[in-house]
């Protein structure tokens, strides 16, 4: 698992968010390329970038999940033109798109578990090798998120977006958030 592009969240003097791109992240399994969530279009050249840091170019990651359909966390995904797309049915994913539900697996070791909170259909990513990644979307936004428990602030459901998060931390052994760097979960149960 690698980090390609940390998220980010700018809010302005309210704290009203004015800016926000995704954590984008590639996962390998096998031959099998996967990048969960594709950041907002404005930096699809530094996703690219990262990809080519590792001799990876968009055309040849084979799926692309996406945790939810904000523009985020979706805005580059027409750049993996051969990419199959993953997202869960809520979503109302366009046309072509694979439904990611509970227990999908993507590849061996990859698989889906719902998050739903901060939309009908959030999902996240199992990610089980060395350790237990779990790769939240905005099931859990950032650390602050984590270190204060308290859910993202855009969520269409109060107790379901509280039930999401404290499972993805019980589940992990690092946390990659929808926005920041990865970290350790402290505490899994």
């Amino acid at each position: 698992m690698l980090v390609l592009c940390e998220g980010y969240i700018v809010r302005d003097d309210t704290a009203r968010i004015v800016d926000a791109s995704s954590t984008v992240t590639l996962v390998t399994s096998g031959r099998l390329l996967v990048v969960v969530d594709t950041g907002s279009y404005a930096r699809i050249d530094e996703v690219t970038a990262a990809l080519a840091r590792v001799d990876i170019s968009p055309e040849e990651v084979d799926v692309i999940v996406n945790t939810h359909l904000h523009m985020d966390h979706c805005g580059g995904n027409e750049e993996f033109s051969n990419a199959r797309r993953y997202a869960h049915r809520l979503e109302n994913a366009p046309n072509g798109t694979i439904d990611a539900e509970e227990g999908t697996e993507i590849c061996g070791g990859v698989s889906i578990i719902e998050t739903p909170g901060h939309t009908k259909g959030s999902i996240s990513v199992l990610v089980r090798s060395d350790r237990d990644y779990v790769i939240c979307g905005d099931a859990l936004p950032t650390r602050s998120n984590y270190e204060s428990t308290t859910p993202p602030a855009i969520h269409i459901d109060h107790r379901l977006a509280v039930s999401s998060m404290e499972r993805v931390i019980r589940l992990a052994d690092v946390l990659v958030p929808g926005h920041g760097p990865p970290f350790e979960a402290l505490g899994k149960k």
